[in-house]
């Protein structure tokens, strides 16, 4: 055997040992297993924070918990809107294993089902954690079903009335059980309410809080308001800088193709907002204030963990659904917010820190890529609940990068939305599209702002190829029949009947089934 084979193997068994000491540290028996605290944020690009590089808005308290932990640098989300990605968070899935594909509705009264759940058939990630014996709570946006009573496992439920978020005051939310308005801003609700849940933490139990801001949420028309943010004014004098570019193509053309029926009005309004989002001051101000308003909110949760004793043994995530861009490419809002859909990395790259003081060193940054299907095998793993499987899912722990000494193969990451799907790896990004394109492909380690689209460049003809091939085989192999949109499947809810889209499957697949709402069998069954 050649030494670099027993390099191999030595390191391998090196990664495989710290894994294991982590699990076992935290197996039933030894000791109490970790709180896992997530904080989600909506809409929210890793570019307006500090510790990514955004000297302009002040996040403090999120830079702090980035000193204190791993920072991930190339994180990614997997679709580039809400409802997807808080499935594919909660379930550890595609959105073409879970169905949910784009955001969904969250009227009652349009939805029918009262206690309908968008994701109730799989094994969830509060469920599992529940089964476990932690203590869980929903704190924030849920967005994915209705929203009167706990879903998937969580105990304590407080939520907004809505999945959408319309006013950042005078909002109405459902506290177990109960409707209240706050009259305050919501941001600041959601920190005083997480708080209160720690503070009634029975330590004879570990926890699982799910603290979801629904701010930045940085789309308009909310960004275009004015502002409610105590951290506008700052703003209002040093104005941060952002992107000022042209309309790109796709956003244009989502106006001008958006008709004024009343089918399509609300389209072409949220086509003609965003445009109006570009370089619009109000718009700038609004997202460094949201932005800072989150962060406020994080340092008073740090604070109270600290407070509480709880920091030592809480595993805290800091991420978001999913980016959104803000001038890039002459384009505002998430991946919903033109058409042909944009998968830029403004719109799909995410922050993804975790600290643990004593679990997790201090200080850590890597390069290496993950996604956010990650999550849920990386918290079971780092729980000790080596016995959980996730049925169907493709993600990998991420605890060999969390130790520091992580040596992986090439990481792939693979996101989809509707009609766009592709992979991201350390040099590429490939995006095709259904039916026919446009295709597209950027050298992210030379363009990482993605400003060249190589895919006519015969150089790269073999690298199409290739990454096309990763693309299709990886969806082949693990999109469910149901939900698997380019060969005949639907969806939960809706598709793209509001743009006027869902023809893309009615005419290719005669036996195509509309985007349907129906009561699961809740998990396990």
């Amino acid at each position: 055997m050649g030494k670099f084979q027993n390099t191999i193997i030595v390191l391998a068994l090196t990664f495989a040992c710290v894994a294991c000491s982590v699990s076992e540290t935290f197996a039933s028996g030894n000791t109490v297993r970790p709180n896992i605290l997530i904080i989600l944020t909506d809409n929210q690009s890793p570019t307006l924070l500090g510790t990514y590089g955004n000297s302009e808005v002040s996040t403090p308290n999120i830079d702090r918990l980035a000193s204190e932990g791993i920072v991930f640098e190339h994180a990614f989300a997997i679709s580039g809107v809400c409802s997807p990605t808080r499935a594919s968070l909660m379930t550890g899935l595609m959105p073409s294993q879970h169905g949910v594909h784009n955001a969904l509705p969250t009227d009652p009264a349009r939805i029918g089902i009262p206690a309908w759940s968008a994701v109730g058939e799989f094994r969830t990630l509060p469920l599992t954690l529940s089964q476990a014996g932690y203590r869980t709570a929903l704190v924030g946006k849920y967005h994915l079903g209705t929203h009167d009573k706990p879903q998937l496992g969580f105990d304590h439920w407080v939520t907004m009335e809505t999945g959408h978020t319309k006013s950042f005051v005078d909002t109405d939310v459902i506290d177990n059980g109960k409707r209240i308005q706050v009259s305050g801003h919501i941001t600041d609700f959601w920190t005083d309410t997480a708080i209160d849940f720690l503070a009634s933490h029975d330590q004879s139990r570990p926890f699982f809080l799910f603290l979801s801001y629904n701010g930045p949420y940085i789309l308009p028309p909310v960004v275009t308001n004015s502002p409610h943010s105590p951290f506008a004014e700052n703003y209002r004098e040093n104005p941060p800088s952002f992107p000022q570019l042209p309309v790109h193509e796709y956003l244009r053309n989502w106006a001008i193709d958006s008709k004024p029926s009343s089918h399509m009005q609300a389209e072409s309004t949220h086509a003609w907002a965003a445009i109006n989002a570009l370089n619009n001051p109000r718009a700038i101000i609004n997202a460094a204030a949201e932005t800072s308003h989150v962060d406020a909110g994080v340092g008073r949760v740090l604070d109270s963990l600290q407070q509480l004793g709880l920091d030592e043994n809480t595993l805290v995530i800091y991420t978001s659904d999913q980016g959104s861009a803000y001038g890039q490419h002459g384009l505002w809002g998430n991946t919903s917010w033109a058409y042909p859909f944009p998968a830029f990395d403004s719109h799909l790259a995410i922050p993804l820190i975790l600290r643990q003081p004593g679990a997790i060193a201090p200080g850590q940054r890597t390069t290496a890529l993950a996604s956010q299907i990650d999550l849920f095998p990386t918290i079971v793993e780092f729980a000790g609940l080596t016995e959980i499987e996730i049925d169907g899912a493709t993600g990998r722990s991420l605890l060999p990068e969390m130790s520091g000494h992580g040596v992986r193969p090439e990481a792939r990451v693979f996101f989809e939305f509707i009609t766009m799907r592709g992979v991201r790896t350390a040099e590429w990004k490939f995006v095709k599209r259904f039916p026919d394109g446009p295709n597209e492909l950027y050298r992210v380690s030379d363009d990482p702002e993605e400003l060249v689209n190589l895919i006519d460049d015969i150089r790269f003809a073999d690298t199409v190829a290739e990454l096309s091939r990763s693309v299709d085989d990886f969806f082949d192999a693990n999109a469910s029949p149901v939900f698997d949109l380019w060969h005949g499947g639907t969806g939960k809810g809706r598709l793209i009947e509001d743009y006027g889209k869902n023809s893309i499957f009615e005419t290719r697949f005669p036996d195509w089934r509309d985007p349907y709402i129906e009561q699961p069998k809740v998990f396990p069954h």
